[in-house]
């Protein structure tokens, strides 16, 4: 018995070894030693495929359990390594008098039960062998699993990492009793994204916006400590969550063996994550002055605190807290009248109720906020049953609302704003300010926010909410389209050197970057593809290509590379554009390494602007946005933009100048009325066709009437360019959807007989071809 503790003792030894540093390594990636001490007496369980043995779990636990998934994959493997029938069975059937030959994971009926110790931490498992029971117990559900790892790797040879077996046979010591601990590894606790109860009854509907608010605060501040609290906080809520989720856990990855943890319910919530609130404790936002909520939001960046919205209401959150003695920290309830002065400030109101508490936290936290992000995000009112645009907007649902982005621009320690640009009429969330308030506010803000970061490029994050306000979508405004606000509000925030990630409808919001952003690449360099095929330009050749947008957004990012990088329709025939803006490689840097592994014949290039959205011609200058865009070029081997976006502006030498050094290949640009322009007859400049839908093949509109296809509109440019290329800019397309346009296209495009030919090819094809042709406006630097 010594020469076998000592055995367990070099076994336990080697778990611990196997652990990486963050705490995220499984404790068994193989063979541990040689197995029993062979002069140690055993007994047989499985010999020649035949066994006497069944594996019992209790009937209690559910088919989620830890037990019950244990007991599943060790009879999984079991029969797999000795091609044994070994069978499965719940504890329903008694054997109160020890007569069966069983393998009892968990706790059981049996009455060799007592036999275990009656507590095991969570980091402990135990593992007994009575003479016809063997019992297999941990302090956890990771820990159970762990236990049956250790069982099958020592009697065995289960090599976890490839699956094998080292024996077909399995034989024990006829007196194992060995209790043991591991190092438990980080846990990623995953919160069920339809958590919106309170207590033990639902308390109202209406907390579910609150209790989100509140949950990705603390997932922002928890996230940033992960090396303190030994966790990370994950929203599970859709199918790209536990995607991405699987994708980082993979082997090799940042989550590689952490353990997880789900929590379904409030009450789980709370009994985890309880303590942290009630030292964190609360700022208290107005619902009467929804800018509140922003601020609250800019406190918690900087000092910790979470915001709640204040309500009166017993069946609030707000409420709830306080009685679970949650401190209020900050209240910042009728601090803000939009009168007099503003409070613990000498400035003066502006008149606006909204923008008083900006006011405030500009002279209270700015100098606190990250200098190089800001988050631009909707504001409490549409989380306040009873406001004109939580009544008005968009359906007020926590996606909607964007409340799911607050962790990682609270990780980032952001200032937080929710402003309109348009000065030309007072917005529909503050109607009685002074006509142009907002957008004085908001300029404040940037001019603080350039000065600080020494005119380098700031990240802005977020987009004008056109679904909830400030356009004339749902009358929420009389002067600019959505469009119109996008174009407007970039070109003012590009003349204090912003650029925008553009979380834009729809999804506007994005779950998990604070857990994301901490990922590191395990792909050693990101290789973009080089075209293999040759052309000739043929002058009756019509030449074309697909830009695949737009990802100017890591919450589109996020949500469509799952299914458009598997659809099966990708391939080597039509190799395909996408345009990924590389900045949102800092928020969500897994998915470029699962596209440069997975990308095929395709090839990538910029989103829109380059490095981020800009209004080229509207910046201070270009050198800062030239110098920013650059390693982001050279990290992923990128050489064209995708998609200038230069607003209602036109493109100028200076621009063309400037993205030759970012892209010296070439960039395709908005502006249509330079169709093809060659660059000291090197960098090419393409207009790309704005917006076509590869399945608008009906030759109807919205209402019935006649119109042109999608066929049609790509022919009538294609022939009016003047010269023989085309590009075509596509939304958030699927791979089949497009191929299948592509071949479409060219077959209508073909039966027109109109002496041209019509083909398809990549960006870099077309770039080459077009220099070799002699066509377009050719341009020089002096």
């Amino acid at each position: 018995m010594k020469r076998l503790a000592t055995v367990l003792l070099i076994l336990t030894a080697l778990f611990s070894m196997m652990l990486c540093l963050n705490g995220c390594e499984p404790p068994i990636s193989g063979p541990q030693g040689d197995g029993p001490d062979p002069q140690v007496p055993t007994v047989d369980i499985i010999k020649d495929g035949v066994t006497q043995y069944t594996v019992i779990r209790s009937e209690k636990s559910g088919n989620k359990s830890g037990d019950t998934q244990a007991a599943a994959k060790l009879r999984r493997l079991l029969k797999e390594a000795t091609a044994s029938n070994i069978e499965i069975m719940d504890d329903w059937e008694k054997d109160d008098e020890s007569q069966n030959f069983e393998i009892l994971v968990g706790r059981t009926n049996r009455p060799e039960t007592a036999l275990l110790p009656e507590t095991l931490t969570r980091e402990e498992f135990v593992i007994i062998f009575t003479g016809k029971k063997i019992l297999i117990d941990g302090g956890s559900d990771l820990a159970i699993d762990r236990a049956v790892d250790y069982f099958l790797t020592t009697y065995l040879g289960y090599n976890v990492d490839d699956g094998s077996f080292a024996k077909s046979d399995l034989a024990i010591p006829e007196e194992l009793n060995y209790r043991t601990t591991f190092k438990y590894p980080f846990v990623v606790y995953l919160i069920n994204g339809s958590i919106k109860a309170i207590g033990s009854a639902d308390r109202g509907g209406s907390n579910h916006n609150d209790i989100v608010r509140l949950i990705s605060s603390l997932q922002g501040r928890m996230n940033k400590e992960v090396e303190k609290n030994e966790f990370y906080m994950y929203w599970n809520s859709d199918p790209q969550d536990k995607f991405w989720l699987d994708y980082i856990s993979g082997k090799g990855k940042m989550l590689y063996g952490c353990a997880q943890e789900e929590l379904t319910t409030w009450e789980e919530f709370w009994n985890v994550f309880g303590p942290f609130i009630k030292e964190a404790g609360i700022v208290a936002w107005d619902p009467n002055v929804p800018a509140t909520a922003n601020v609250a939001a800019t406190v918690c960046s900087v000092d910790g605190y979470l915001p709640v919205r204040y309500s009166a209401d017993q069946s609030s959150l707000y409420q709830w807290l306080i009685e679970q003695g949650v401190p209020v920290k900050l209240d910042l309830t009728n601090k803000f009248t939009g009168q007099g002065t503003i409070p613990d400030t000498t400035k003066q109101s502006t008149g606006s109720i909204k923008c008083d508490p900006y006011i405030w936290a500009l002279e209270k936290y700015m100098d606190k906020c990250n200098t190089g992000m800001i988050a631009y995000v909707l504001d409490g009112a549409s989380c306040v049953p009873g406001n004109y645009i939580y009544e008005n907007g968009a359906d007020p649902t926590p996606a909607n609302n964007q409340l799911y982005s607050h962790d990682y621009y609270i990780y980032n320690e952001c200032f937080f704003i929710d402003l309109t640009c348009v000065a030309e009429e007072a917005p529909c969330d503050d109607p009685d300010q002074p006509l142009g308030t907002d957008a004085e506010t908001l300029h404040l803000i940037l001019q603080t926010m350039q000065e600080r970061n020494n005119g380098k490029m700031i990240k802005f994050m977020g987009f004008p909410p056109w679904y909830m306000k400030y356009t004339t979508h749902n009358n929420m405004g009389t002067i600019l389209k959505p469009t119109e606000l996008e174009w407007a509000f970039v070109e003012v925030i590009s003349k204090y050197n912003c650029v925008k990630e553009a979380d834009a409808a729809h999804p506007a919001w994005m779950t998990n970057a604070s857990v994301y952003c901490q990922y590191e690449s395990t792909v050693n360099s990101y290789v973009n593809n080089d075209p293999e095929e040759s052309y000739v330009f043929d002058d009756k050749t019509r030449y074309f290509t697909i830009y695949m947008g737009d990802y100017d957004s890591s919450a589109w990012l996020k949500q469509h590379i799952p299914s458009f990088f598997r659809d099966p329709a990708r391939g080597e025939e039509y190799p395909l554009m996408w345009g990924f803006n590389p900045n949102l490689s800092d928020r969500v840097p897994m998915i470029f390494d699962y596209v440069y592994e997975n990308l095929g014949s395709d090839y990538i290039v910029t989103g829109d602007s380059g490095a981020g959205y800009v209004i080229p011609s509207a910046l201070p200058e270009l050198d800062t946005w030239t110098e920013f865009n650059m390693p982001y070029m050279d990290k992923f081997d990128l050489d064209i933009v995708g998609f200038i976006i230069n607003g209602n502006n036109r493109m100028t030498k200076e621009i063309f100048e400037a993205y030759a050094k970012i892209a010296p290949v070439g960039s395709f640009h908005n502006d249509s009325s330079q169709k093809l322009t060659i660059l000291n007859d090197e960098t090419v400049y393409l207009h790309l066709m704005n917006g076509i839908n590869p399945t608008d093949t009906s030759g109807k509109d919205e209402k019935g009437n006649p119109a042109p296809t999608v066929y049609e509109k790509m022919y009538d440019y294609a022939k009016n360019t003047g010269n023989n290329f085309s590009a075509y800019r596509t939304v958030v397309q699927s791979p089949g959807d497009v191929i299948a346009c592509i071949e479409n296209f060219i077959e209508f495009a073909n039966a027109k007989d109109d002496g041209f030919t019509y083909v398809y090819v990549d960006p870099y094809t077309l770039f080459e071809l077009a220099l070799e042709s002699g066509q377009g406006t050719h341009i020089y630097t002096e």
